[in-house]
C-alpha cells in the first residue's frame, strides 16, 4: 500500500494543534490583550511541518509520536515567536502573514515584542513538560542552542545586515542558521524524546540541516515566482546562482537528506515522503 501523505500531513496537523492549543493562555486570561494576541499568533498558523517532522523523527528513531508531542509543540512556538518579531517595522515591516494581521499590525509594536517573549519562554516551559525526566535537560539545550546567538537569532542579523548584497559565504550562513538550525532542532528533539541512539541521532541531523536547506532555496524560488518591482531587497540564493542552479542545489540536499534515513530503525517513509513533496514544489 503507497503511503498517502496528505491524509498524514492532516491528522498529524491536527494532534498538534489540539496539543499547541490547549497549551496556550485560556481566552481572557489576564492581561486579555497578551493571551488574545499570542493566541491570534499560534492559531492563525501554517502547515505546522517543523512540529510534524519532531513527531515522525521520534517514530524513526524507534519510538512513539507521543513521546515527543511537547518537543513539537515547543518547536512550533519558537518558530512563530521568530516569525512575530520578523514582521515588525523594525525588521521585515510586513503587515499580512497568512492573509491575517500580523501581530505588530492588529496590537501594535510593543505588545507584539512582548508576544514573541511570551511565546519564547512557553517553549521552554512546554519542553520542560516532556514525561522523560532524565531527556529534559538535552531537550532544552538543544532548542536553546538552535535559537540562540549562535543559532536562529545569528542566522536573522546576518539577513538584515546583507540583504542587499550577499555572498556565497554569507547565503550559506544565513540559510544555516536562520532556517537549517531549526529543522535540525526539530528532528533531533524527536529523536531524543524517542530514544535515539547517538548514531541514530546523527542520521536525524543530517537529514534535518539537509532539509533545512533545501526548503530555503525552495522558499526563494517560490518567492521569486511572485516577486514584483516594488518589493524590498531580500537576501536570495538567486542574487548568486541561477534558478536551474538552485533546483539542482534543492534537489541535491533533497537527496542528501533521504539517503541519511537508510539506517534508522523505525519508520522513515514519511520523513522522505515529506522532503520529495517540498522539493516538488519547484521541479
Amino acid at each position: 500500500m503507497s503511503f498517502d501523505l496528505k491524509s498524514y500531513l492532516t491528522e498529524r496537523k491536527a494532534q498538534v494543534e489540539a496539543a499547541l492549543f490547549a497549551g496556550l493562555p485560556m481566552e481572557g486570561t489576564r492581561p486579555a490583550e497578551l493571551s488574545e494576541a499570542m493566541r491570534h499568533a499560534v492559531v492563525s498558523g501554517g502547515k505546522r511541518l517543523r512540529p510534524i517532522l519532531c513527531l515522525a523523527a521520534a517514530e524513526a528513531a524507534g519510538g512513539k509520536a507521543d513521546d515527543a508531542m511537547y518537543a513539537a509543540c515547543a518547536v512550533e512556538l519558537l518558530h512563530t515567536y521568530t516569525l512575530v518579531h520578523d514582521d515588525l517595522p523594525c525588521m521585515d515591516n510586513d503587515t499580512l502573514r497568512r492573509g491575517q494581521p500580523t501581530v505588530w499590525a492588529k496590537y501594535g509594536e510593543a505588545m507584539a515584542v512582548l508576544v514573541g517573549d511570551a511565546l519564547q519562554t512557553l517553549a521552554f516551559e512546554t519542553l520542560a513538560r516532556t514525561p522523560s525526566l532524565a531527556a529534559t535537560p538535552r531537550l532544552v539545550s538543544e532548542l536553546a542552542k538552535a535559537a540562540g546567538a549562535s543559532g536562529v537569532i545569528a542566522g536573522q542579523v546576518e539577513d538584515i545586515q546583507f540583504a542587499g548584497s550577499p555572498t556565497r559565504d554569507i547565503i550559506n550562513y544565513v540559510f544555516q542558521h536562520k532556517t537549517a538550525d531549526l529543522f535540525r532542532a526539530a528532528v533531533r528533539l524527536g529523536g531524543i524524546a524517542g530514544g535515539a541512539s547517538e548514531k541514530n541521532l546523527e542520521h536525524l541531523s543530517l537529514y534535518g540541516n539537509n532539509l533545512g536547506i533545501a526548503f530555503q532555496i525552495i522558499d526563494d524560488l517560490l518567492d521569486a515566482r511572485q516577486a514584483s518591482a516594488d518589493d524590498k531587497p531580500e537576501l536570495t540564493c538567486l542574487a548568486i546562482m541561477s534558478e536551474e542552479e538552485a533546483r539542482a542545489y534543492a534537489k541535491a540536499t533533497t537527496t542528501e537528506a533521504n539517503a541519511a534515513l537508510k539506517n534508522l530503525p523505525g519508520e522513515t517513509v514519511a520523513l522522505a515522503a515529506l522532503a520529495q513533496e517540498l522539493l516538488s514544489r519547484v521541479m
